[in-house]
């Protein structure tokens, strides 16, 4: 009938198929105003299925504003239907311009990929985790899938209270913190709280791309403070500029790897005091310090001038989406209100599942664990770039986190580094990472953290030859 074909086979059910079909035929124009339809026993019979499938589909269609049911008439196609552009492409056929299905697609076939901020994901305690969201479910209160409080599940709040005291030594109330969905989300709140007080923010130079992009879209101007071994040049700013946060990461400065010195950090809570403005502590990867103990963090020199921002994605893995804040006393009220309003919420049952996992020493059982495998995968990829790199090779990252900043000497300036990939590796430029282009385009980001010891080797073999092939093209 008029071109309309159902298939048993469909997910879709066979009510829906016939709407689906009659509305789609109705605004390309195949079919007309005033067209009657088939009556609804003998259309079931042709299809060979229940009278009452279709009469449940054209009282659908009477109701959407498709169809006009006329009593002891008949069913017929309503007016005042804007009809679709010629050559409308159908669901199947849609294109979105610059997206494809997978906005992840696989790495081409024996790509070594150095990539940066990823754990190792193999390493993941998959049934573990399992075995704790099933336990999850079944022990939450009812009350725990309503929509709860807006800073998250207290057990998991107090959770990350105790475990921050125990390694960070940071004394918070469990009200103080926020769970979000990640520190991009914690980022995002801070920037539209505080967007009535402020409208600037001092970021490190290079940093971490998406916290630029989040402040500059939220409408604040950018000032990009220079970085050097021991973190952000805080000498080099002349006043601190009315209206101004200051964004860092003081632990483990991405992605140079520095960290701030005692005198830097005293500078910036100084400046941040007296400007009545506030410090952004972002501890990205503080779990992984594979010498020693964690850095005593800002946040502890000034609780209430330093919002602190911590992550599961490198603990654990990013998939998870868990991360939360440390919000100064005088700050969790309007931050709460603020997502309060926009009904933004992290998902109660893994918050549960990973103040158990933290309860019972799994947590830190993982990162001990990760650690050394870190440790030792960090030193072979030094000892590596020594063998094909010799003296030339400069690694300029602190020991902890999951990559090296390395620094090649000898090379031409402006070296295209995404063209590696042509040569089966795929590295970061330092470059990529700069609000001031020009001053890291001998510089190159090397992640280990979700790459397999074997393919070091292999890889860094290929990044020589890349390097050896490009110099030697060079005017």
């Amino acid at each position: 009938m008029f071109g309309i074909r159902l298939d048993p086979a469909s997910y879709m059910s066979i009510t829906a198929q016939l709407c689906q079909q009659v509305r789609q035929n109705i605004e390309k124009g195949e079919f007309s105003e005033g067209l009657r339809l088939p009556p609804t026993r003998k259309l079931a019979a042709e299809f060979g299925i229940a009278r009452n499938v279709v009469i449940d589909a054209y009282e659908q269609l009477i109701a959407e504003g498709y169809l006009i049911g006329q009593a002891g008439s008949g069913t017929y196609v309503a007016g005042g239907i804007q009809q679709s552009p010629a050559g409308a492409a159908d669901e199947k056929q849609l294109d979105v311009e610059g997206l494809t299905e997978d906005s992840t697609p696989p790495l081409p076939e024996g790509l070594i990929d150095f990539e940066i901020g990823t754990p190792d994901l193999r390493q993941f305690p998959r049934q573990l985790w399992a075995k704790y969201l099933k336990e999850a479910a079944e022990i939450m209160p009812s009350a725990s899938f309503d929509y709860g409080d807006i800073r998250g599940e207290k057990t998991l709040r107090l959770e990350i209270s105790a475990y921050l005291h125990r390694t960070r030594g940071i004394r918070c109330h469990p009200a103080q913190i926020m769970i979000v969905s990640g520190s991009s989300e914690g980022f995002a709140l801070i920037a539209q709280a505080l967007r009535d007080s402020f409208d600037g923010v001092y970021l490190e130079d290079p940093t971490i791309e998406f916290t630029q992009h989040i402040f500059r879209r939220a409408g604040y101007r950018i000032s990009p403070v220079a970085v050097d071994g021991t973190g952000m040049k805080l000498h080099e700013l002349p006043a601190w500029e009315p209206g101004h946060l200051m964004l860092l990461t003081p632990s483990h400065q991405f992605p140079g790897g520095g960290i701030l010195s005692i005198q830097r950090r005293q500078q910036a809570v100084r400046l941040a005091e007296e400007a009545g403005a506030y410090l952004i502590e972002d501890d990205y990867d503080g779990d992984f310090r594979l010498k020693g103990v964690p850095i005593p963090p800002l946040q502890a020199l000034s609780p209430d001038r330093v919002i602190y921002v911590g992550t599961f994605s490198k603990t654990l893995a990013p998939g998870l989406r868990l991360g939360f804040l440390v919000l100064p006393r005088h700050l969790v009220k309007p931050v709460a209100d603020l997502r309060e309003s926009l009904n933004l919420r992290t998902p109660s049952i893994p918050q549960v599942a990973l103040a158990r996992f933290m309860q019972d020493g799994r947590l830190d059982r993982h990162i001990h664990k990760m650690k050394k495998l870190y440790r030792q995968r960090r030193q072979l990829l030094i000892e590596t770039l020594k063998q094909h790199f010799g003296d030339h090779v400069l690694v300029q990252d602190d020991e902890a986190g999951m990559h090296l900043q390395v620094q090649i000497a000898g090379l031409p300036a402006g070296i295209d580094w995404s063209k590696a990939q042509a040569h089966g590796i795929r590295v970061y430029s330092v470059e990529d990472y700069c609000l001031v282009k020009g001053n890291y385009t001998r510089h190159i980001l090397l992640g280990y953290g979700n790459l397999p010891e074997e393919n070091i080797e292999p890889g860094i073999a290929r990044l020589r030859r890349f390097i050896e092939e490009t110099a030697a093209g060079a005017p």
